[in-house]
């Protein structure tokens, strides 16, 4: 991961920040987060990336243009400015670590094993 990616990785992360909140996992999270992000992946065509992080293996790639095709551009702009980044960094950071994340969140939530 290079070092840019990493320190804004590391900001997303800190204590309830900006990917807890799109994980739905930050203290006081209304919930459901996590399946309407699966959800947004999957509608936009990336079913198969999906079901690598919520099955068991290898967790497919994706790029920041998955990214920004996947979430749309106001949900992409509330959190690049909640996070103090532009949309195409915050693109580049979570096609590194959504992947990951996310894998880690749905074994530990009730989020679908698997997507259909």
């Amino acid at each position: 991961m290079s070092e840019f990616i990493s320190q804004i990785a590391g900001q997303l992360l800190a204590g309830g920040g900006v990917l807890s909140q799109i994980l739905g996992t930050a203290e006081g999270a209304t919930g459901g987060a996590l399946e309407v992000l699966i959800a947004q992946f999957e509608n936009a065509g990336f079913g198969n990336q999906v079901r690598s992080w919520l099955g068991k293996g290898t967790n497919l790639p994706i790029t920041s243009a998955n990214v920004t095709a996947a979430i749309p551009e106001a949900q992409m702009q509330a959190w690049a400015d909640k996070a103090g980044i532009t949309q195409e960094q915050l693109a580049i950071v979570l096609a590194d670590v959504l992947p990951q994340a996310i894998a880690q969140a749905s074994a530990q939530t009730d989020a679908p094993k698997s997507a259909e």
